[in-house]
């Protein structure tokens, strides 16, 4: 970790007069945030009702709750992106103009989205200073300011070491990285408006397990240093571990404060969903003797391989990794969404050279990819335009979509996999992300593949939604689909999966049976030993 950073509120190395965030005054109050009557309704429907609400400087304040419970609202009117319908907060005492992003950056707010508001076609270093770029006198006789390349380039690899990034190529448009090197990108960034509240939602989802604990040390050393954390999270051991308080939303309304004694994980769901839950009653895995419907050897491609691999029909098999082990990669290329450049790939018994992932599509393989928002959905358009893009073919005649069947086909997707919305032509960037995702699930399992890739197959949902989506996977294994599942999160893996392979820098190194699932020997593995039986992963 790099050394102690300025105290929130104060201005970052090399930044303009007037682009930091003001410093707060002297004798600064306690309470770094202040909600009061704090309501948010659309139309009839009350979607946030939060009568009070302190966050103390110093403290970590956990928010958790279904989706749809509010968190996300709450969220916005903190950081001036929803403008609620009554009620007022401060920020260190003073009053926030409500739905004014700007006022609430300059007073010291600083969120990092769980979708990353970043620019894909700008760099990473005019990502990180957006707004507040390091300037230069100009050549010529005017003197006129001049953005400094090089001192916005040093800065950027600064910040960057401060959350533990290195090695990243700051001119390189942001859009090129993966999810979890975007996902620390979009952290320090927040972390260099030096601000006084620090929200992070869900900040681990696509990271493992060594950069989701450097993200939380991140947020420990932001209250050590007397700035304010919301922490919004699925993840409820990590919630335990990093909270002084957890504050539970369920339909918009604060059910619960808790302290870290009293939020034990049966508390914090038993106070989500109103009542206990059980946990996935997912039936045991039983011995697959059946044909290989993947067989990969000495597969190669950009960061990736040499990689042996078979998933067989019925079974379920975990990738585990840490971030840039090239467990998506993995996935990709197998879907033909990055090209290979080596090795052998067989699909049903057939050789398998998908030119783009529509070949994949069209000879039995579905995808489930890591960032629904910008890999699978159409944001915009309806749930029943996304959950049959899939299934076109089989529902229209002679080249022409029929109204009446598409609509009934929609149905039933929504029907069985128990999505949640008030009808199916509202666009689906309105459902809830657990909502989003059962939907993705049904396009794919509507088409009845024979091979199912699931990159991050729970990112961003609630315990609820997690157990109907476990649910889901068992189930389609279970009518013989051969599944491939990549995941940060071990307890995912140590759950549904028939056996678990373990990468790192792009080569498979261990190749576990249920017996031998431990998080230990996942983790050893994952940090780098040497490859076991050659690097081999057969069944």
């Amino acid at each position: 970790m790099a050394p102690d950073t300025p105290s929130p509120g104060t201005p970052s190395p090399g930044t303009p007069p007037g682009a930091a965030y003001p410093a707060p005054p002297a004798a600064e109050p306690e309470t770094a945030v202040s909600l009061r009557d704090v309501v948010k309704t659309y139309g009839p429907v009350k979607v946030l009702d939060i009568p009070r609400l302190d966050l103390a400087r110093g403290q970590i304040v956990a928010v958790v709750g279904e989706n749809g419970a509010g968190k996300s609202t709450l969220m916005g009117v903190l950081s001036g992106t929803v403008t609620p319908t009554a009620g007022t907060v401060e920020i260190a005492g003073r009053p926030m103009q409500p739905g004014r992003p700007d006022h609430s950056r300059d007073m010291g707010v600083a969120m990092v989205a769980q979708e990353f508001p970043l620019v894909g076609q700008l760099s990473v270093a005019e990502n990180l200073l957006l707004g507040r770029r390091p300037q230069r006198a100009g050549d010529g006789a005017l003197g006129r300011l001049v953005v400094d390349r090089a001192g916005m380039r040093a800065e950027a690899r600064a910040l960057l070491a401060e959350v533990g990034v290195t090695g990243v190529d700051v001119d390189r448009p942001v859009g090129r990285f993966p999810v979890p090197v975007r996902q620390m990108i979009e952290i320090a960034k927040a972390w260099g408006h030096r601000p006084v509240v620090l929200i992070l939602d869900e900040p681990t989802s696509s990271l493992g397990p060594v950069e989701a604990e450097r993200v939380l040390a991140l947020a420990r050393r932001h209250a050590a240093g007397g700035g304010a954390v919301l922490f919004i999270g699925h993840r409820l051991d990590e919630v335990r571990a990093i909270a002084d308080r957890v504050v539970v939303l369920r339909s918009g309304a604060l059910v619960a404060d808790l302290t870290p004694a009293e939020a034990t994980e049966e508390r914090m769901i038993r106070e989500m969903v109103g009542s206990e839950l059980a946990r996935a009653d997912l039936a045991p895995p039983s011995t697959v003797a059946r044909e290989a419907v993947l067989a990969v050897r000495e597969l190669t491609a950009d960061g990736l391989g040499p990689v042996d691999l078979d998933v067989r029909a019925g079974e379920i098999v975990g990738v585990a990794g840490l971030m840039g082990s090239g467990r998506s990669r993995l996935l990709h290329t197998v879907m033909g969404a990055q090209p290979r450049t080596g090795g052998r790939v067989a699909f049903a018994g057939a050789d398998f050279r998908p030119r783009h992932p529509g070949d994949a599509v069209a000879a039995g393989i579905g995808l489930v990819p890591e960032d629904r928002k910008a890999q699978a959905l159409l944001p915009a358009h309806s749930v029943r335009w996304n959950v049959t893009l899939a299934t076109l073919r089989r529902i229209s005649r002679r080249g022409v979509l029929r109204p009446r069947a598409d609509k009934a086909h929609a149905a039933r997707i929504v029907r069985d996999l128990g999505v949640r919305l008030h009808s199916q032509e509202q666009p689906i960037g309105a459902l809830s992300g657990g909502n989003q995702q059962k939907a993705v699930f049904g396009r794919w399992l509507a088409a009845r593949p024979r091979l199912l890739l699931l990159d991050e197959p729970t990112r961003g949902v609630d315990v609820g939604a997690k157990a109907e989506i476990y649910g889901l996977i068992d189930a389609a294994a279970q009518d013989g689909l051969a599944v491939l599942v990549a995941s940060s999160e071990l307890e995912e893996l140590l759950w549904i999966c028939h056996r678990i392979v373990v990468m790192a820098r792009g080569r498979i190194v261990a190749d576990l049976p249920r017996e031998k699932f431990t998080k230990e020997t996942i983790m050893t593995a994952a940090a780098g030993s040497a490859p076991s039986a050659g690097g081999k992963a057969r069944a």
